[in-house]
């Protein structure tokens, strides 16, 4: 995992409706989101990193869209040649009531150069120049 960091909706940590794996599914979205709090991690890739599988997070990423924690987005770009579909999408609201991105955001909106896997290290700092 080469983040450091990422911000998740701390209405999550104290909402009874949430199990605990289904908070640690949320958890491992926002370590892929971006500024604007788009991801759009292979569900696989989610179950590598918290240890299940992946029919488990399509469970739990139900679960999460049933209760406002994140919100599905049109998917941008061509479908993988061994996918069912286009990627997934998801815009993580940290408040109740964020407004999603505009769509011209959403078309353009990048992961940040912080979360690339050759993010290099300079004595203990991270970032570039």
């Amino acid at each position: 995992m080469k983040m450091k960091f990422s911000i998740m909706p701390s209405r999550a940590v104290s909402d009874p409706r949430l199990q605990p794996n289904v908070v640690r599914t949320l958890s491992a979205l926002c370590c892929f989101t971006s500024a604007n709090q788009i991801c759009y991690p292979n569900q696989s890739t989610l179950g590598d990193l918290i240890g299940v599988s992946r029919a488990l997070i399509t469970r739990n990423i139900c679960i999460l869209r049933d209760n406002g924690y994140i919100i599905d987005l049109e998917p941008v770009g061509k479908k993988h040649p061994c996918g069912y579909k286009r990627g997934n999408r998801y815009f993580i609201p940290t408040r109740l009531g964020d407004p999603i991105p505009p769509l011209e955001v959403q078309r353009t909106d990048v992961i940040s150069t912080l979360r690339l896997p050759n993010v290099t290290q300079n004595g203990g700092v991270w970032g570039g120049n």
